[in-house]
């Protein structure tokens, strides 16, 4: 066993609905602590599903995704071989580190971000620096994530917009950053919520082509909420794209991924009732914290990020109103994902009510 994951903790998924509403006397219980779109996905998916024949079960899937990969390409406005496809973002962030990470290699990340970007790079015996955001506003510093690249540097990992703060970084920033990269390090930039950006310019996905040492992570789990179905994405040039893959499994989705993402790629309609529904309500959320003082990072996606104070009394206090919120990612701050306009209002008021 490799000695860099003997103490690795295994990820502690949410309770099941059933069980918290049993334990709590609740009829009903808001699941906002993954990021999921209350939402969910276009009803053309399942539709797809449906109609999909049974016989297809005895043989493998399209290893290629070739109807997914030519939906994607047309949709982003990327070359179809540029794709490389995967269970989830999740897949995409293992094999990118499996690739590219060497032992005593080390990775750059904000600080706080999305876990599995340290996690990965642990497992592939590489060290993580971590840079604190700015503590005023959530943005990145990127001069100081410039200055802490070093000759064993080899990945600089950037959601965008960050979780769990939220907070987006505009394109001008990012490129200005890569141009100051050397060219041996990766930047990936895991665009997982930027369906929810509601600001012009918000994706370097066409800058690809421009550098082969950028890569762009999609996921259709949030805005397209197809979580369940885990089907992710992402966007890089040769000679990273040929070796990943070769590396990634040959059948790593099914026809069933294939077919409802292209389902749910294909209906801009549906996804851009979700994104209009989604800024609304952040809007208003945000638009109470303000008016009620509250500290939080400006938000661009489906999830706000809350300095709350103690996180495990008012993350249990909302659980045993029917809100199930993370509280465990920092000690002073909670992350909320936006539900339904019903759930929102009542969450706002068991904010006030456990804080005040």
């Amino acid at each position: 066993m490799k000695e860099s994951i003997k103490n690795m903790k295994a990820y502690q998924a949410e309770l099941p609905a059933e069980v918290v509403k049993a334990k709590y006397g609740l009829s009903h219980l808001a699941r906002l602590s993954a990021n999921e779109s209350v939402y969910g996905p276009s009803p053309k998916v399942s539709q797809a599903i449906k109609t999909t024949a049974d016989d297809i079960l005895g043989y493998y899937p399209d290893g290629q995704a070739t109807v997914l990969r030519e939906a994607v390409a047309k949709h982003d406005q990327v070359a179809p071989d540029n794709l490389v496809f995967g269970v989830g973002a999740d897949e995409l962030i293992q094999l990118l580190t499996r690739t590219v990470l060497t032992p005593g290699a080390n990775i750059i990340i904000p600080d706080p971000t999305f876990g599995e970007y340290a996690m990965h790079a642990q497992i592939e015996q590489a060290d993580t620096k971590k840079i604190p955001v700015t503590l005023a506003t959530g943005q990145v510093d990127f001069d100081a994530m410039l200055a802490a690249v070093d000759e064993n540097t080899e990945m600089v990992w950037l959601a965008n917009p960050n979780n769990p703060t939220g907070v987006f970084e505009k394109r001008t920033a990012i490129l200005g950053f890569l141009e100051k990269l050397p060219k041996t390090v990766i930047l990936v930039v895991d665009e997982a919520y930027y369906d929810f950006v509601d600001e012009p310019d918000a994706t370097v996905a066409k800058d690809v082509k421009n550098y082969t040492n950028l890569v762009v992570l999609r996921t259709l789990s949030k805005a397209y909420g197809l979580a369940n179905l885990r089907v992710g994405y992402g966007i890089m040039q040769e000679p990273l794209y040929g070796v990943m893959q070769a590396v990634r499994l040959p059948y790593n989705l099914n026809t069933y991924q294939i077919i409802g993402g292209t389902a749910a790629i294909k209906d801009q309609d549906y996804l851009n009732q979700v994104v209009t529904k989604t800024q609304v309500e952040r809007k208003l959320f945000q638009t109470f914290l303000r008016d009620n003082n509250l500290t939080f990072y400006d938000s661009q996606t489906n999830f706000i990020w809350i300095k709350v104070g103690d996180t495990k009394k008012v993350g249990e206090y909302l659980l045993s109103q029917g809100y199930q919120v993370n509280d465990h990612l920092n000690s002073e701050w909670i992350r909320i994902a936006l539900g339904t306009a019903e759930d929102n209002a009542g969450m706002r008021e068991a904010i006030l009510t456990v804080i005040k």
